[in-house]
């Protein structure tokens, strides 16, 4: 050891005084030939004056940059005889010089960061000197040196990562190398903003790495010019210094690895089975296959002569607003018209300006159209990727023998079609049939115990329709069913159902759901729509009523035979009272005490059982359409029956006290994952969470809410309380200085359900309110009724005169959007942007988010 310091001389720079001194004294030991240091670069650069012979130096780069590259092209021309090894010190964040970041240094070695951890630092010193093949022992010797060989000279690129924060801790050389990122600029970064994958991949990948200690998948490696490359990236869990890491290997995909997932997509399409499933199946392991970015496949519809319908559309990152409709692609419309189209290399080039493709630069574009047996063309697909492709024969076959897999998909897929529209449509009035009614009414219902919605079933039969088939015929009577058909189509919305059932009965289905009355106002509409006059060819005038029963899916019943049964016997029960309008139904009342008994045992069972979730529907800029906050909702999960809507369960729950343990339960759970994501991914998200009645008569509830908060950690204006209108104040009492309370504690407070309580302009004056809501019954009227129309412009006008930002709930269409951009409203929440979502699916949109918003970005730790 005393032999290599005498052969060496070693100048440390460094601004920091408990640098210079760990470094010097742990460097001084081993009896190194002479040990200079400097605080700054001007007493460096007269240390050089002196004639000095360098052979390492340490630099910390603070500073201005020209005066370190100065100093850096000094200290190399200071010698003649051979190099100076650098080591560069990163400052301490608060001292990182911006150009750094950017553009370090190009011919340092190693980089040490400060403060500088001796042991460290003199590992690295003693792997740039042996670097340089000086005789003689090591300086020191790793805890583990097999383990240290294997890692930095794997072929294979190796990075070390945190488990708790995904920050990297170690990377091995290969990868520095590959990637051409600086060493300090991977160092500290965090592992996701280094490759890529779809996030369905990399919750699985993150899932199994958790689970299983182990995880394969396959992605893009990130380079520093931005380009990357196809990889497959394992992780395992290991120990690093008595500590668990996680210990990622990238390996590049070459050639032969694409032949050999050509053979796997063969093999995994042979064992799919036909329809719309095996479909984005097959395109999905195309996706991963070849990587590609961009997939849109089209089919040529048989009603339209030059029409098409988008089947399946995947692009990565996601389309936002203001780019080219990709539907409209030149090379696409080729496709349609029968060429089968590849460009290999630079094809968006060849593209007119203002094309989707050239607006992503899409280096590779391939098209294939799809026929059926016959030769007639039944639409094509496109894809293309950002990276070049080295397109060769096997993998042109490939494509053709899954182009024909989908074509055969396509024709079967078309045939279903035309035998169902035969087979399950009313012939008279077009409408879905009995047959087609029932399959759309056990989807809604499964799709309710998915998403805890509810749902309406409406049964509508004619008044004395037999005296109109008896006296003016059977022609007649079909032309009064087409109106009927046609009133009753226009009286509810696109998502809803109406089916002819049998003769001169009618069923319908609304769906989504929030408020019976909603329901009820629906049946009285189509009740009053019915009283017009129809006008008969001859121009007769004809008088028709209608009588509904209504039955409401979970409150009546949870199988679709019982929700049309009770829908059937409450519109019986509305002949009996004179026709001519309409009536829910009602359970008879030892039928409905024993069910309101079992539900209130089993909502008391599920608290205790953990049955309970937490949903989030995110809340959007009305400028920006950018996610500003969530409103956590309740949900039940019923073992047996799925997610049951909280329109089913909440009343029940307020009527037991079982809301002000379900409340508190809510609010802590929805507060920490508010708090954790935005640790996450640094977003101020507003969190929104309902009050009930039986909450606000708390006399602790402010004293509650500071406790939830404290120990989440949730700042308190991301907290929004919002409060139903319908609550009186006469009714609660010391409820203002309930909610000036939570006021002084900072928290936001929004008035829920505004305009469908019986307010005054003084109580709305006198609440201390922050915020607004507009109730969804008025928002999902816009363009339909101008009353409610008008009462939504009035209501933001009134709002903002008194200072208080407005929420409109409910928004389903870019009508709904168009007219609140135009009046103001300042927050939208709907369905037009999302549904609400679980926990773990809220984390994954956020994630995409972040993902889209740093596209162009470089990752993590690189300014």
């Amino acid at each position: 050891m005393a032999s290599i310091g005498s052969q060496t001389s070693i100048l440390i720079v460094s601004s920091d005084p408990d640098d210079r001194s760990a470094l010097f004294k742990r460097l001084d030991v081993l009896e190194f030939d002479a040990i200079y240091t400097a605080y700054d670069f001007a007493q460096a650069r007269s240390l050089l004056r002196q004639e000095l012979h360098i052979d390492l130096a340490v630099i910390e780069f603070i500073g201005d940059e020209q005066v370190a590259m100065d100093f850096c092209r000094e200290l190399r021309e200071s010698r003649d005889d051979g190099p100076v090894m650098l080591i560069g010190i990163m400052p301490r964040e608060e001292l990182v010089p911006p150009w750094l970041r950017v553009r370090p240094p190009q011919d340092i070695s190693d980089w040490i960061q400060s403060p500088v951890e001796a042991v460290d630092a003199l590992a690295r010193i003693d792997a740039v000197l042996s670097g340089r093949k000086i005789e003689g022992t090591s300086l020191i010797q790793p805890l583990d040196s097999q383990y240290q060989s294997v890692f930095e000279n794997n072929i294979d690129e190796l990075l070390m990562v945190d488990p708790v924060g995904g920050r990297i801790v170690d990377v091995n050389a290969t990868c520095v190398e590959r990637s051409g990122f600086a060493r300090v600029q991977i160092m500290g970064a965090r592992i996701d903003a280094f490759y890529s994958t779809t996030s369905e991949q990399r919750n699985e990948f993150l899932r199994m790495l958790a689970t299983d200690g182990m995880a394969h998948c396959q992605g893009r490696k990130q380079c520093a010019d931005r380009s990357s490359y196809g990889v497959e990236i394992h992780a395992r869990v290991g120990l690093r210094e008595g500590q668990p890491v996680h210990v990622y290997t990238f390996r590049k995909i070459d050639d032969l690895g694409l032949y050999q997932q050509a053979l796997s997509v063969l093999s995994n399409m042979a064992h799919v089975a036909s329809g719309d499933t095996s479909v984005n199946s097959i395109i999905g392991s195309v996706v991963d296959w070849l990587d590609i970015d961009f997939v849109l496949l089209s089919v040529i519809l048989n009603d339209e002569p030059d029409g098409t319908q988008t089947l399946i559309a995947h692009c990565r990152p996601p389309l936002v607003p203001g780019t080219s409709e990709p539907r409209d692609e030149p090379v696409l419309a080729r496709v349609m018209g029968g060429e089968e189209v590849f460009q290999t290399n630079g094809a968006w080039r060849d593209l007119p300006v203002g094309s989707f493709a050239r607006e992503r630069r899409y280096e590779f574009i391939g098209g294939l159209p799809m026929r059926d047996a016959r030769g007639v063309q039944l639409g094509g697909w496109m894809l293309a990727r950002r990276e070049a492709l080295a397109f060769g024969g096997p993998i042109l076959e490939t494509l053709r023998i899954v182009t024909h897999r989908l074509a055969m998909d396509l024709e079967a897929r078309r045939a279903r079609e035309e035998w169902r529209a035969r087979g399950l449509q009313d012939a008279l009035t077009g409408l879905p049939n009995r047959l087609l009614f029932n399959d759309r009414l056990d989807s809604a219902i499964k799709e309710a115990q998915r998403s805890g919605e509810s749902f309406a079933v409406i049964f509508v039969d004619l008044d004395r329709f037999k005296n109109i088939n008896d006296s003016l015929g059977h022609g007649m009577g079909d032309q009064v069913l087409l109106a009927v058909a046609k009133r009753l189509r226009a009286s509810v919305r696109a998502p809803d159902t109406v089916a002819r059932y049998a003769g001169d009965e009618f069923t319908l289905i609304l769906r989504h759901i929030v408020h019976r009355e909603d329901v009820l106002r629906i049946a009285e509409k189509i009740v009053r729509v019915m009283e017009t006059p129809l006008t008969l060819p001859d121009k007769l005038e004809l008088h028709i009523t209608a009588t509904l029963g209504v039955s409401f899916y979970p409150d009546d019943a949870l199988t679709a035979e019982d929700l049309v049964k009770y829908a059937d016997e409450a519109m019986y029960t509305a002949k009996s009272m004179g026709r001519n309008n309409f009536m829910a139904y009602v359970a008879a009342p030892e039928e409905s005490h024993k069910q309101r008994f079992a539900l209130e045992e089993q909502l008391r069972q599920a608290q205790r059982n953990g049955e309970l979730r937490v949903h989030y529907q995110p809340m959007v800029d009305a400028k920006t359409e950018d996610i500003l906050g969530m409103e956590a909702l309740v949900r039940w999960e019923h073992p047996e029956l799925g997610l049951i809507s909280p329109g089913f369960f909440i009343p029940l729950a307020e009527e037991t006290g079982l809301i002000i343990p379900i409340g508190e339960w809510v609010m802590r759970a929805a507060c920490a994952d508010a708090r954790r994501w935005h640790k996450q991914f640094g977003l101020p998200l507003r969190l929104c969470v309902n009050l009930s009645a039986l909450q606000l008569r708390q006399p602790n509830l402010a004293h509650l809410v500071e406790e939830v908060l404290g120990e989440t950690g949730l700042e308190p204006h991301l907290l929004d309380l919002e409060v139903t209108e319908s609550i009186s104040i006469k009714s609660i009492p010391n409820l203002l200085e309930t909610l000036q309370a939570l006021r002084n504690l900072g928290c936001v407070i929004s008035i829920d359900d505004f305009g469908t309580g019986q307010s005054s302009l003084d109580y709305i004056k006198r609440f201390p309110a922050d915020r607004i809501k507009i109730d969804q019954t008025f928002v999902r009227n816009i363009g339909i009724d101008p009353d409610d129309e008008a009462i939504v412009h009035a209501t933001i006008t009134m709002a903002h005169n008194l200072n208080r930002l407005v929420v409109a709930e409910g928004v389903e269409s870019e009508l709904h959007l168009e007219f609140l951009r135009e009046h103001g409203c300042d927050v939208l929440q709907g369905y037009l942007f999302s549904r609400p979502l679980s926990m773990a699916t809220f984390e994954v949109m956020l994630g995409e988010r972040q993902r889209l918003f740093q596209a162009d970005a470089v990752p993590a730790g690189v300014a």
